[in-house]
C-alpha cells in the first residue's frame, strides 16, 4: 500500500505517452493537458507547430515519469526510505521544471 503514489506517477507518465501519441497521430489537443484549460483549442493559431513542438517532450516526460514511478516502487519494497523520499523529490522538481518550460515554448502557438 505504500507503493500507491509510485503507482499514480507510473500511471500518470502511461497517460503522458497516450496523450502524446493522441497527440501526433490523430492530431487531439486535450485541454488541461496538452495546453491550459482556458485555452480554446479551435483557436490555436499554429496547431501543427504546437504538435511538433509539444510530442516529444510529453514522450519525454511520460518515459521519465515512469522510470520514477517504478524505480520508486522499487526501492520502497527495499525498504530504502531515503531513496523513495528522493525520487518524491526528484518527480516533484522534474515536473515544475519541465512543465515550467513547456508552457513557455507552447505559448507561442496560441
Amino acid at each position: 500500500m505504500d507503493q500507491i503514489f509510485d503507482l499514480a506517477i507510473a500511471f500518470f507518465g502511461i497517460y503522458m505517452i497516450y496523450t502524446a501519441v493522441q497527440l501526433k497521430v490523430n492530431k487531439v489537443i486535450r485541454p488541461g493537458v496538452v495546453v491550459p484549460g482556458s485555452v480554446n483549442v479551435r483557436a490555436i493559431k499554429d496547431r501543427d507547430g504546437l504538435i511538433a513542438y509539444t510530442f516529444p517532450r510529453m514522450l519525454i516526460e511520460g518515459v521519465v515519469l515512469i522510470a520514477i514511478g517504478f524505480a520508486g516502487i522499487v526501492f520502497g519494497l527495499m525498504g530504502q526510505s531515503v531513496i523513495h523520499m528522493v525520487a518524491y523529490i526528484a518527480t516533484l522538481i522534474f515536473l515544475l521544471v519541465f512543465n515550467r518550460i513547456m508552457e513557455k515554448g507552447k505559448k507561442q502557438y496560441y
